[in-house]
């Protein structure tokens, strides 16, 4: 019995997860025609797979497999890259820190701002904190007073993808990881 190839198998998973993140970037709405419900759960499962993607890709313990080398580095990911940022991996990965730390900072909160969409400017008010808010007229995430791009993040995801997604194709040596079947639509019980 040979043993799993780790990094492959690592490499697959950063395919998968950017799959996914993908998936939830392209729904998230930016016509208005969700609510602010449906919008935060696309952004917040986007988030949540580049935060999967991020760990990864700078995984010591995959480098450990793989002569120290990172996934990151394996597919030769450029410098710069905006999820490889501090701030930007503290925010997907530790939302708990930032969250209590910001909080405290603050001292006086006057209105908690939570769940909205749109212009910044429209919500603002004096001692205002911005939990959670989405203007999609500039594909920029707010929690807890940091801006996030998403377009930009998409961006480097769709890279990522296409860079795992080559270098499978050159070293895989499992067999091709089989489709996703295909979820049927949910049928009505009225009908």
């Amino acid at each position: 019995m040979r043993d799993l190839p780790i990094v492959e198998i690592g490499i697959r998973e950063v395919s998968v997860y950017c799959e996914l993140a993908d998936f939830a970037y392209r729904h998230i709405d930016r016509q208005g025609g969700q609510s602010a419900e449906q919008t935060f759960f696309f952004v917040h499962s986007f988030l949540a797979h580049c935060s999967t993607v991020a760990r990864l890709l700078w995984s010591a313990e995959i480098a450990g497999h793989a002569r120290g080398r990172t996934i990151a580095q394996m597919l030769d990911l450029p410098g710069g890259y905006h999820i490889d940022d501090d701030s930007v991996r503290e925010m997907l990965e530790h939302y708990d820190r930032r969250l209590a730390r910001g909080l405290a900072a603050r001292g006086e909160v006057g209105k908690l701002l939570d769940g909205t969409l749109g212009d910044r400017d429209a919500f603002e008010e004096e001692f205002s904190v911005f939990l959670r808010h989405y203007d999609p007229s500039v594909d920029t995430l707010t929690l807890m007073e940091e801006e996030l791009n998403l377009q930009r993040l998409a961006s480097e995801i769709a890279d990522i993808a296409a860079r795992a997604n080559a270098w499978l194709g050159e070293n895989a040596v499992l067999a091709e990881r089989p489709a996703t079947p295909s979820i049927p639509p949910r049928h009505s019980r009225e009908s």
